[in-house]
């Protein structure tokens, strides 16, 4: 006898369950399905990484007085296609509209850009799906920062990814017209070390 698939998990029912959720559960909306992981605090690195990039997108934001949209940073929620109930939490996202909703309290729609900080429980399956349905959802430009090897890799639907080093700008192009830092910047201060283990 086959078994019926289970029923896709609603918005307002995964709202319910994050709620519920213990201290340190951290729960994401894939597809109508829902994945959960133990939440961990960033190491020092990601950290460093995550507030170079916040407040330089920052500083581009203020310098841009017809922008209308936003910039957030930290785990933001974020239901990035309705149609398929997907809720995601961002590391750094730019929105081109004004402001999330405060109920439920998420962005209801996808950023123009999203960008990711690699942590040493980052798996390459992990890191390539999220890509991937981001660019699916309408994310135009991702961006994955990473603190061991001091790289940007940029992500565009249709398009090979561009690996960026120290010597290299990451610039908004069409996205964020205006925006170009050098890869260093978000990385100058980290040291070096012997491998991805040793980060922590």
């Amino acid at each position: 006898m086959s078994i019926a698939p289970m029923p896709p998990v609603t918005l307002d029912k995964f709202l319910r369950r994050e709620a519920e959720a213990g201290e340190g559960v951290r729960l994401e909306l894939i597809h109508g399905e829902i994945r959960e992981t133990d939440t961990t605090t960033r190491n020092a690195w990601h950290s460093f990484v995550l507030a170079q990039l916040v407040a330089r997108l920052v500083l581009w934001q203020d310098s841009k007085f017809d922008f209308q949209g936003s910039v957030a940073a930290g785990e933001v929620r974020c239901q990035l296609d309705p149609e398929s109930e997907s809720v995601v939490g961002i590391d750094v996202g730019v929105w081109d509209q004004e402001t999330p909703s405060f109920d439920p309290p998420l962005y209801e729609w996808p950023p123009v850009v999203a960008a990711e900080i690699l942590s040493p429980s980052d798996t390459v399956q992990e890191v390539s799906s999220k890509t991937e349905l981001y660019l699916k959802s309408g994310v135009r430009q991702v961006w994955i920062l990473d603190p061991v090897w001091k790289t940007v890799t940029v992500f565009r639907k249709g398009q090979k990814p561009i690996l960026l080093g120290d010597d290299d700008l990451l610039s908004g192009e069409g996205e964020l017209p205006g925006f170009s830092v050098p890869v260093s910047r978000f990385f100058g201060k980290l040291k070096d070390v012997a491998s991805p283990s040793e980060v922590h």
